[in-house]
């Protein structure tokens, strides 16, 4: 399955994101934020196909509650529902709601021009104490087939989730909707990096692999195709990427198959062919390469951590 152009702009979404995230100067608001009000702040991607990655610490806008409730296969998809909701509303302001679990989440959106890149979220939290359990609750406690103990383990963190006044939560959001300004004039200024980093081979030349990320690619193929010797372009592309074209192919690959080997349906030998290596052992070498373990031992690990996020208490 070839990459299209979409799944090549998410690529580059998501090193935007991460730098975003990552940037010493939100970090550092982040910190100051949630030493001033206990809240936890987050950046989430406006586009749910850019990936986050388990390790960048994805859903962390979520509350512990609503972690518990879509740590498992599937998650919930009242939440789920919810969440899309939200990000439609929330694309061109502020967008806000209470839950089916009786608890107000805000979205603030970081915007380059016309177009909405990421929000702002501080998660869930309750505006009043909460009392019964909401009968749409019981209803997702329902769709989980979870057992009398573990609704009580539930109920239990659901009640146990942060509740603020309004005036405080508004007062939050406003302060909020202000920094995300500043948000963006920093995206705005990452995509001018992004877009002036490399030079044109070179980024034509990533184009062309993660257009045929399974196909064989040789030196000499792309070199052709971005117009320059082969000589030439190994040089190029070495000093702008700072690493050669066989190193760049096989990281993407692997990147690929991570994503892929997370369907526990999905054979390890298929995903190595379908994401372009020409033998098991060569992908089992890769992978152990730039993973540090693995293939089979990645998607167990991956699995555990799940299951062990659904059980905790």
């Amino acid at each position: 399955m070839l990459m299209n152009v979409e799944e090549t702009k998410t690529l580059a979404d998501e090193r935007i994101f991460a730098k975003l995230n990552e940037s010493p100067f939100f970090q550092t608001y982040r910190k100051a934020f949630t030493d001033a009000t206990g809240m936890s702040l987050s950046i989430v991607p406006a586009d749910d196909d850019v990936n986050i990655g388990h390790e960048a610490g994805a859903c962390s806008h979520q509350s512990d509650f609503c972690k518990k409730l879509n740590s498992g296969d599937g998650g919930c998809g009242k939440c789920q529902h919810a969440q899309r909701v939200l990000k439609r509303e929330a694309t061109n302001k502020t967008g806000t709601r209470t839950c089916f679990a009786g608890m107000r989440e805000s979205l603030i959106p970081i915007r380059s021009g016309e177009r909405t890149f990421a929000y702002l979220s501080t998660g869930e939290v309750f505006t009043a104490a909460p009392g019964e359990v909401p009968e749409a609750l019981e209803e997702c406690f329902d769709d989980l087939s979870l057992s009398a103990k573990d609704r009580k383990t539930f109920e239990k963190s659901w009640r146990s989730e942060r509740v603020m006044t309004k005036e405080q939560y508004e007062g939050t959001i406003t302060l909020l909707a202000a920094f995300a300004l500043q948000v963006s004039d920093l995206l705005n200024r990452l995509l001018i990096e992004e877009s002036n980093a490399e030079p044109e081979v070179v980024m034509k030349a990533k184009r062309y692999v993660n257009a045929h990320i399974e196909d064989k690619i040789s030196l000499e193929s792309v070199a052709k195709h971005v117009g320059v010797s082969p000589y030439y372009f190994c040089k190029v592309f070495k000093q702008s990427a700072g690493m050669t074209l066989t190193e760049f192919v096989n990281r993407r690959r692997i990147e690929w198959a991570k994503r892929r080997l997370l369907n526990p349906q999905a054979r390890v030998t298929e995903v190595a062919f379908d994401v372009g290596f020409q033998s098991i052992s060569q992908f089992n070498r890769s992978f152990l390469k730039y993973v540090g373990q693995s293939p089979t031992r990645y998607r167990d690990h991956q699995g555990r951590t799940r299951l062990s996020s659904v059980s905790a208490a």
